[in-house]
């Protein structure tokens, strides 16, 4: 699994499409959280950064206000793919870009169906 963070080195902006990756941290777990979940938002940014990532948090607890965030994150993350593309297509671009993904936050269960 984790190689495949690494597969965005081989996309070509100009000519491929894109793949928006979602780590979604929400605090199911088998026997203890994942990994990633157990690292801080810091880290989690840096180690992004090193697999070609820009990484964007959606994080909190209040389902209308994620709802929102979620919104305004997805075009601010379209707007910057769009770049990217334009960028590689019509500027000649050719270093490898830091490709948008979203890290998103939430509690167990939260706008799901509830436990009984």
């Amino acid at each position: 699994m984790a190689t495949s963070w690494h597969s965005n080195k081989f996309l070509n902006p100009a000519t491929d499409g894109v793949v928006l990756p979602i780590l979604h941290l929400n605090g199911y777990k088998i026997a203890n959280p994942c990994v990633l979940a157990r690292i801080s938002h810091e880290e989690l940014e840096h180690l992004f950064r090193g697999y070609g990532y820009t990484p964007y948090f959606v994080e909190g607890d209040e389902p209308e206000t994620m709802h929102q965030l979620m919104a305004a994150t997805l075009d601010a993350i379209i707007e910057e793919i769009q770049s990217i593309k334009s960028g590689a297509n019509g500027k000649g671009q050719t270093e490898r870009p830091l490709w948008p993904m979203i890290v998103l936050r939430s509690p167990e269960g939260m706008d799901g169906p509830q436990r009984s």
